[in-house]
């Protein structure tokens, strides 16, 4: 007799499929998709549930302590008379051995292990956790894995503990090189002696178990919290060269470093530098959240960087070298005092004691009292925060040799040096650009904004809007600025590209160009468009734009061309625009009217702004369109501007233009 399950009420549903375990819930949701939708829909979450995978053809549900089930993928079943289950629409054949260990029947075992996979975490909602390698495994399930989600937790390239499963230096530096997870262990051996040259790689943990390949020039360019190499046979000298490499701003996130000593020379290893034995115990923060290592009976390096301390001590045949944030009194205040203290500061004194390290820009982040007021301009190798008309000058330098205060930018170490009587610092960068986007980064999570507005001159192009373009949802202004300097002028291509690719509201060209150009369709959509200089705009552009207000100062459009585009407002174009202010080259009242219908208006005032200030219009010329909008535009022959401003027809006798 067959029970019938889902024809049960639903809370009793719901109550049966949380005594089942994960494996009969699989099982289940197999029967059909109204099956899988009620199991993935109702079932009860399973703390710190993660798949693992062993190779390309295994892998587990597990919590770190229990495992679910298990799932073998191979290509031969034994017989003909084994289970099967419908996956994807395909009919798969299976084992199922100790109520949870499952063996699958593919044509291709690893697309099998996909499939899989992809079932398991749509239906527990989970993701890959951790990955072993083999040297046999190749980079494809990694890469696969990686392109579904956001990030692995930890892979082990593994031969398990033999020779003979060696991976060639080539597969192995390929495998390390395209992974993305937050710990990297190497357990392998390798055919050759591994090398990797260039090493530039973040992660949270990296051990390497087995080899002696890792050098003290990967060891200084790789980008770690947490590093063990434990078979490289490091010298003194070497971890001397390290500890003034971290002296001078180098492996900023590092705070914990393990490695192998062929020789204690103490002289060796404190040349050059002041160190003070020290007793205490200090918790060291390991690559593992809220997990810390202690350390104690070691020697403290006296200078601090990017407002950290460190120390280095060697025990049984191992030098361990540990990092920790500076005894500062200010965060040793009790909470309301020190957020009291913090709220007195200044924006300048805010940003810059962010930069004294990672915990104090934690502290000023979290605890500042929140302003609307605060805001962030950027360019190509300058910044400026303004509060209240107060602003703070950002320089972003190429770095030079000369020693300088290190302090933490977004994370990152760079020198640093100013003026603050000038409200003026600058911080040295291999490349100023990329400088000014991690200072970007680090102001507006540290105030909680946006940039509001970037500067381009001549010489920037237009990578700096772009990025900033790229990162965040909107642009209030972008601004083009020759300074009214020849030397100064963009060229016209140049030009033509900001332009295009501007996706702010508001976008203001003060820009002298090289050469005459023209942008055949201007199919531009912003709030405001200014063209304060230069006379490359056409009629035909003024019609394509998508504008609220329109403002052009140089180029002198003739009546014929004023009346075509009153024409095609009121054939329904321009259907944003509330405002366009243009030069008028002659005035010729024929050509301005000619087929409009147009009449003469006293009885109403019109206030208009222009440079920040109100003016009010009592005397001008109307037109009326089919849709409810009403245009009033207006002239002075002797400054030569046109004033075209549109409302609603009901709007009355008073239209605030500053209002729309």
């Amino acid at each position: 007799m067959v029970f019938h399950l889902f024809r049960l009420p639903e809370s009793i549903q719901i109550n049966i499929i949380n005594t089942m375990n994960p494996c009969e819930q699989f099982f289940t949701s197999l029967c059909s998709r109204k099956t899988y939708s009620i199991i993935k829909t109702h079932r009860s979450e399973i703390d710190a549930c993660a798949i693992f995978t062993e190779g390309n053809f295994d892998f587990r549900l597990d919590n770190c302590e229990t495992i679910f089930i298990e799932f073998h993928q191979s290509s031969e079943p034994p017989n003909q008379g084994l289970k099967e289950f419908l996956i994807n629409e395909n009919s798969i054949r299976y084992e199922l051995k100790e109520d949870y260990m499952v063996t699958t029947y593919w044509a291709e075992p690893i697309a099998g292990t996909m499939k899989l996979i992809e079932y398991i975490c749509d239906l527990f909602n989970i993701v890959v956790r951790d990955m072993d390698i083999y040297y046999d495994s190749g980079d494809r399930l990694m890469k696969w894995v990686q392109q579904r989600q956001t990030r692995l937790d930890t892979v082990c390239f593994t031969s398990y503990y033999c020779e003979e499963n060696q991976f060639t230096p080539e597969t192995l530096t390929s495998l390390i090189m395209d992974c993305e997870a937050k710990d990297i262990r190497l357990d392998a051996y390798t055919t050759q002696l591994l090398q990797i040259k260039i090493f530039q790689r973040s992660y949270d943990r990296f051990c390497v178990l087995i080899g002696t390949w890792f050098t003290l020039e990967n060891l200084m360019t790789l980008d770690s919290i947490q590093i063990w190499v434990i078979e490289t046979d490091f010298t003194s000298t070497e971890m001397n060269r390290f500890f003034k490499h971290w002296m001078n701003g180098g492996s900023p996130r590092l705070s914990l470093l393990k490695v192998k000593l062929d020789n204690y020379n103490e002289q060796e290893l404190m040349d050059g530098i002041d160190v003070k034995w020290n007793m205490k115990t200090v918790h060291v923060s390991t690559s593992e959240e809220g997990v810390t290592f202690p350390f104690d009976g070691f020697y403290e390096i006296q200078k601090t960087t990017n407002g950290m301390s460190a120390g280095f001590k060697f025990e049984d045949g191992f030098l361990y070298f540990g990092v920790w944030s500076c005894c500062f009194n200010l965060f040793r205040l009790p909470h309301l005092a020190f957020m009291s203290i913090i709220n007195e500061m200044d924006t300048t004194e805010q940003f810059l004691t962010s930069l004294c390290s990672r915990r104090a820009f934690s502290a000023i982040k979290t605890l500042r009292r929140k302003s609307q007021d605060i805001i962030l301009l950027a360019g190509n190798v300058c910044a400026l925060i303004t509060q209240n008309a107060e602003p703070l000058i950002l320089g972003q330098v190429v770095e030079d040799s000369r020693q300088k205060e290190m302090v933490t930018i977004n994370g990152k170490s760079a020198s640093f040096a100013g003026n603050i009587e000038q409200s003026a610092i600058n911080t040295f960068w291999a490349e100023p650009i990329v400088g000014t986007m991690e200072l970007i980064e680090h102001v507006c999570s540290l105030f909680g904004i946006q940039v509001d507005t970037v500067f381009i001159n001549s010489d920037s192009g237009t990578q700096i809007m772009n990025l900033v373009q790229r990162r965040q949802k909107s642009l209030r202004m972008v601004k083009a600025d020759s300074f009214d300097s020849m030397e100064e002028q963009f060229e016209s291509e140049d030009l033509k590209n900001i332009i295009m690719e501007c996706e702010a509201d508001h976008i203001q060209l003060n820009a002298l160009h090289s050469s005459p150009f023209e942008i055949q369709n201007l199919n531009k959509k912003f709030e405001v468009f200014e063209c304060l200089r230069g006379t490359w705009i056409t009629v035909d552009n003024l019609m394509t734009l998508d504008c609220v207000s329109i403002t052009v100062q140089e180029r002198r459009f003739t009546c014929a061309e004023l009346n075509r585009f009153i024409k095609h407002w009121l054939q329904g174009g321009s259907s944003r625009l509330r405002m366009l202010l243009v030069k008028i080259s002659d005035f010729n009242d024929l050509e301005l009217f000619e087929g409009l219908n147009a009449h003469w208006t006293t009885g109403k005032i019109v206030v208009v702004s222009y440079l920040q200030t109100p003016y009010e219009i009592t005397e001008f010329f109307e037109v009326d369109r089919h849709d409810g909008l009403t245009a009033g535009f207006t002239f002075d022959i002797i400054p030569g501007q046109f004033r075209f401003g549109v409302w609603p027809s009901d709007t009355g006798n008073f239209i605030d233009m500053r209002s729309y």
